[in-house]
């Protein structure tokens, strides 16, 4: 992926014309190979994404599963309850530990939430200055031909 501060230049020459000065095709194919390179980016950045989404996905079902297992923990304290009054301090203790690991878990998956939103959101606006940057550039050589059409 490219970095944060590239900026994609795009080198147009024209030629004259009996009409006026018009691009010439290896300009145009500049321009087509710095889309290309754009939409390579975008690619990159998708796979970026779907990788990421993947682990939080994840690290979800591992919660989800964390979860099902608690609540079929805290169920069976729930019918034992009665019974096991002497040992209730150490399923306490255990839940808590459990607990806390869930937390910590939480906690994790909280940061890397926030990680992969600053990386997609600078990723985008790296992608818009480079689409806004070509867009200006092809909208110069519109202009241009444009004006040479009109003389």
């Amino acid at each position: 992926m490219s970095e944060e501060k590239e900026k994609v230049k795009i080198q147009i020459e024209a030629i004259k014309t009996p009409a006026g000065e018009v691009p010439t095709v290896e300009s145009l194919k500049r321009v087509v190979d710095g889309l290309n390179t754009l939409n390579s980016d975008i690619v990159n950045l998708s796979i970026n994404v779907a990788s990421n989404m993947s682990a939080i996905d994840k690290e979800l079902r591992n919660i989800r599963k964390l979860v099902a297992e608690e609540t079929v923990s805290f169920e069976v304290m729930s019918q034992k309850l009665e019974k096991v009054s002497k040992q209730l301090e150490a399923l306490v203790k255990s839940e808590k530990e459990k607990w806390e690991t869930l937390q910590g878990i939480m906690m994790d998956i909280a940061e890397i939430i926030k990680g992969f939103q600053t990386t997609l959101e600078e990723s985008s606006s790296r992608v818009d200055q480079r689409i806004s940057e070509t867009l200006k550039a092809l909208a110069e050589i519109i202009a241009v031909s444009a004006k040479e059409e009109q003389k």
